[in-house]
C-alpha cells in the first residue's frame, strides 16, 4: 500500500470500525487495543493529509489572486504560509515514513 494513498487508508479505516462493532470485538483486549491505535493512527494520517491539502489549495487560489492584482503583503503571507507548509509537509512526510510495523514499538530513532 502506498503510504499517501488517502483513499486506501480510508478504506482500512471503515474495515477496522466496522471491526469494533463485531460482537466479541471487546474480549479480546490486546487485539482490540491493536485496531484502535490502527484507527487512531489512520485518523490522524488522514486529518493531516486534508489539512495540508487545503492549505496548499488555499496558497495557490492566494497566488492566483496576487497575480491578478499585485499586493505586497499578500505576497509576503503567501512566502511565509509557504514555509510554514513546506515544515508540515516534511513532518509529514517523515511520519509517514516511520509508520511502519516496528515504528509502533515507541522505539527512539536518531536521523542524522
Amino acid at each position: 500500500m502506498n503510504l499517501f494513498d488517502i483513499a486506501k487508508l480510508e478504506e482500512k479505516l471503515q474495515i477496522l470500525e466496522k471491526q469494533t462493532m463485531e460482537e466479541n470485538f471487546w474480549n479480546d483486549s490486546k487485539n482490540s487495543s491493536k485496531i484502535l491505535t490502527q484507527i487512531k493512527n489512520i485518523k490522524n494520517k488522514t486529518v493531516e493529509y486534508k489539512k495540508i491539502k487545503n492549505e496548499i489549495i488555499n496558497l495557490q487560489e492566494l497566488s492566483e489572486l496576487v497575480q491578478l492584482e499585485p499586493d505586497e503583503e499578500i505576497a509576503t503571507d503567501i512566502l511565509k504560509n509557504s514555509n510554514k507548509l513546506q515544515k508540515e509537509v516534511e513532518k509529514f512526510e517523515i511520519s509517514t515514513f516511520l509508520s511502519g510495523k516496528y515504528d509502533q514499538n515507541n522505539a527512539i530513532i536518531t536521523i542524522h
